[in-house]
Order: C-alpha cells, then structure tokens, then sequence
C-alpha cells in the first residue's frame, strides 16, 4: 500500500483526541449502570441504533457528501472491525475475565495498531514511538495490578475473545485511516456505524422487551453511552486519526484509565491505589514519548 501522510497535528486534534478520551473514560461507571437493566448484547446495539441515528442525521443536515462505491468495502470493514467484532469480542470475553488482566489484553490496541500502520500504511515507528508503546503498555499493566488487589492476575479461557477484540479495532483503525484522508471524519463514522449495527443485528432478538423493562436510569445511561461515548467520542476519534499518524492515536489509549481515575474517585469514591497512580505516571510518560517522536518525524 501506499505511503499516506497525514498533516502535522494541530491544536484541534488534540483537543478533539484528549475531549474523545475523556467522554471514553467516563463511560465506564455509567455503564455498570446500564448493565444492571441490560444484557451485554443488547446494550452494544442499542447503543449502536441510536448513534447511528444521530450521526445520520447529522449528515442528512449539513448535506455531507455520499461515499463513493469504491469506499464502501472499506466502511463495512471497519464498521464490521470496530463495531461489531470489537463488542462482540470485548463482551464474550468480559463474562469470565476480571478487570485486571481484561485491562491490559484490551490495551493491547496502540501496540497491533502501531504494527499494521507501520506495515499497511508506512507510518515510521522511531525508537521514541517503540520506547513509548512498551512504557504506556506497562503503565497499563501497573494500573491493573493495583485495581486486581489480592487476586493477581489470572487469564481466564475468555482472554483469547479479548485479544480478537483488540486486533480487531487495530485494523479496523488501519483500514478506515485512508478514508479520513478523502472525506470527512463524522460522515465516515457515521456510513461504517451503519455496517457496525446491522452486524450487532444478531443481539436483536429481545431487545424491544429489554428497553420497555428498564429502569429510567438504565435507559438515561443507554442514552448517554450512545450520544458521548459512542456517536461523539468515536467521531472525535477518526477526525483525529484522519490527521495524525495511527501509532500516535492509538497511544493516546493509555490515557484512558488515568483520565478514568478522578471520575471514578469523584463520582464513585474509589480511591486509587499507590500502585494504580505509578502506573498513570508511567502510561503518560509512555504517551508523551509517542507523541514527541510524532513531532519529530513532522
């Protein structure tokens, strides 16, 4: 494949890269709420009708150009690697994993990302890049360790749905990278949403009784993992992987966890241990080396 460079990240797309990782990071707590009322498939498809919805609608009103026919395999791929193997992966998965060990399998993102990117797209990855993605992975690490307390780490037989979940966003990232470069990123979130939801189709069944039995604040929950985490989040996202390279985006993923910490801290009282807050320290350091070698390759 041909080499795509992306222009020089600017101050836009980092703030609409840290605004995506910050809405992320809260979703965690409002999903334990929504997963009181909802059965894990149903929930990733609900979501996904709603932000797909908006984001339609969203195009429909600014008149947002039409992909051509030689983009759609591209869409339905990443929708289908992003969305619907991504969730489907992640929740198979969460059923028998702990939090712990599904932290750091799951934060293997930035590390297949950076290596489809370099094979697929001819990103560089300097030493800064390599030193930086294993330092943020280890910074992921740590942070699991301290929110695993006395049970360690211990790989369930779900790990391996976790791993496919993660290889399954990183090429999907890769995949959708050379669309950004031709048309806008909420269009593109929008059109490959469309796939994601008709593949998340298969959770269909029982859905409609599922929102009818809700609680309020289940379906209050639902509303916002869809309109934040899922139709803004993931449109911030691509605006700025349409203008940086893969490997520094998909870095940023560490940051998650330590943007998830002061909510949880200020929303549920969970105070973070001394081994979580080195962890945080590290993951940014690693984040930071990313980025800089970024800067350096401009």
């Amino acid at each position: 494949m041909a080499e795509l460079r992306a222009s020089r990240p600017d101050a836009r797309s980092l703030a609409a890269l840290s605004l995506a990782l910050l809405v992320w990071a809260s979703s965690f707590p409002v999903t334990r709420i929504a997963l009181t009322a909802y059965a894990p498939g149903h929930l990733a498809l609900a979501r996904y009708i709603v932000a797909t919805v908006v984001l339609l609608l969203y195009c429909v009103l600014a008149r947002a150009p039409l992909p051509r026919r030689a983009d759609l395999p591209a869409l339905v791929f990443t929708g289908l690697l992003c969305g619907t193997f991504y969730q489907v992966g992640f929740n198979f998965g969460m059923r028998t994993v702990s939090s712990g060990p599904a932290a750091v399998l799951v934060d293997t993102v930035p590390i297949f990302t950076a290596l489809l990117g370099f094979a697929f797209l001819r990103e560089r990855l300097g030493l800064r890049a390599v030193a930086g993605i294993i330092l943020g992975f280890a910074g992921s690490a740590l942070i699991a360790s301290g929110e695993a307390g006395q049970a360690g780490f211990v790989l369930e037989p779900g790990a391996g749905y976790l791993l496919f979940a993660s290889l399954a966003f990183s090429m999907g990232a890769v995949v959708q990278k050379p669309l950004l470069l031709r048309l806008p990123a909420i269009p593109v979130t929008a059109y490959y949403f469309v796939a994601a939801t008709l593949g998340l189709g298969v959770f269909a069944p029982g859905l409609p009784a599922s929102i009818a039995a809700a609680p309020a604040a289940a379906n209050w929950a639902l509303l916002f993992l869809a309109l934040f985490p899922g139709a803004l989040s993931f449109a911030l996202w691509s605006y700025a992987l349409g203008r940086m390279p893969v490997a520094q985006v998909s870095s940023s993923l560490y940051l998650v966890p330590v943007f998830t910490f002061p909510i949880a801290w200020v929303w549920l009282g969970e105070v973070p241990g001394e081994l979580s807050l080195l962890g945080g320290a590290t993951a940014l350091a690693g984040v930071v080396l990313v980025q800089m070698n970024g800067r350096a390759a401009d």
